[in-house]
């Protein structure tokens, strides 16, 4: 069992180690901002699938002008 458990984690390090130079080439950005939660979705699973980032989310954005009224911001990793 232990045997097993530092295999694990020596290939846990293995795999951090590899990738963390693809991370810290990519920038954390806000690539679009003020758009309704179905566009914000499409495009950040767009962006997945040309490539331009892996990691996205969608965060809540109030707009002044328009009070109880809420958009959404596109944040992603770019590479």
């Amino acid at each position: 069992m232990r045997r097993k458990l530092t295999a694990l984690a020596l290939l846990t390090v293995t795999a951090l180690a590899t990738s963390t130079p693809a991370q810290a080439a990519s920038e954390l950005q806000m690539v679009y901002s003020s758009l309704p939660y179905d566009v914000c979705i499409s495009f950040g699973q767009s962006g997945v699938q040309t490539g331009r980032w892996q990691t996205w989310w969608c965060s809540t954005h109030y707009p002044q002008t328009y009070p109880g009224y809420y958009t959404y911001d596109l944040w992603a990793y770019v590479y």
